[in-house]
């Protein structure tokens, strides 16, 4: 006999499912085809595992940009040149710094940024004509120049007063380069006396009574004059040279026994 409506079997019926029971379950095997079907397509546009191993890295400061590239891409990271920076020991065209820095654990297909130095900084020459050469030398030393040679010319301006620069002022010049300056020995004032055929002694005496100095000394056999004695000046005698003018001579050269 049956009770409570319950089959042969002794099981009850199975209730029948209602429009809201049959409407979540449509939800879920929706949702379920959406996210198999979004792992299919990823698997297909990114075919390396979703959840990758971490990677070191690599430190590329100091190398060649192009080549940096190439192993951090060979590491699957994605390199990057987004800033150039001016440096006087990383030479140009290799990087300065990467972000992130070597070392970070990284997973794959992480953009890696680079800085790449452009080499050292240009820097423009200053207008030091008119100072004094301890002046022109801290000037250039606060623009990141140095003093090269020093060369003299007579000159209207008082001694030591800077006339020009080599390079010119305004050119550009990497930091740590050389400029040359040239500078007056004053004005051209004072008459040369003449000297030749004095004793070398006698000459040296004669030009610096007058205020000059001797310059360079060479000798040269001579047949006319006494050993010893001048042959030639340069500049020659009554030229006019400023106070403290170098005056070259040209000494007889002793005879060889």
């Amino acid at each position: 006999m049956r009770r409570g409506g319950a089959d042969s079997s002794g099981k009850a019926p199975r209730r029948p499912l209602t429009v809201a029971g049959r409407r979540r379950i449509i939800a879920a095997l929706i949702v379920a085809i959406a996210v198999m079907a979004g792992y299919i397509v990823t698997m297909i546009v990114f075919p390396a595992p979703l959840v990758g191993r971490d990677t070191p890295v690599a430190r590329v400061i100091g190398l060649p940009a192009e080549e940096a590239e190439r192993r951090l891409t060979d590491q699957g990271f994605r390199p990057r040149v987004e800033e150039r920076e001016a440096d006087s020991s990383i030479p140009a065209g290799h990087v300065l710094w990467q972000d992130p820095p070597p070392g970070v654990e990284l997973t794959p297909n992480t953009l890696i940024r680079l800085t790449v130095s452009d080499g050292p900084a240009s820097v423009p020459v200053p207008d030091v004509t008119e100072f004094t050469t301890d002046q022109a030398l801290r000037i250039l030393s606060a623009g990141g120049l140095r003093l090269g040679t020093i060369d003299s010319v007579a000159a209207p301006q008082p001694a030591g007063v800077v006339l020009s620069t080599r390079p010119a002022v305004g050119s550009s010049l990497p930091s740590g380069r050389t400029v040359e300056l040239v500078v007056s020995r004053g004005p051209a004032s004072i008459r040369v006396p003449n000297v030749v055929g004095m004793d070398r002694t006698v000459a040296r005496q004669a030009l610096e009574a007058a205020g000059l100095s001797v310059g360079t000394i060479v000798t040269r056999p001579s047949r006319s004059q006494a050993s010893g004695s001048v042959l030639e000046q340069r500049p020659g005698a009554n030229t006019l040279s400023p106070r403290g003018g170098r005056i070259d001579l040209i000494i007889v050269r002793p005879e060889e026994s």
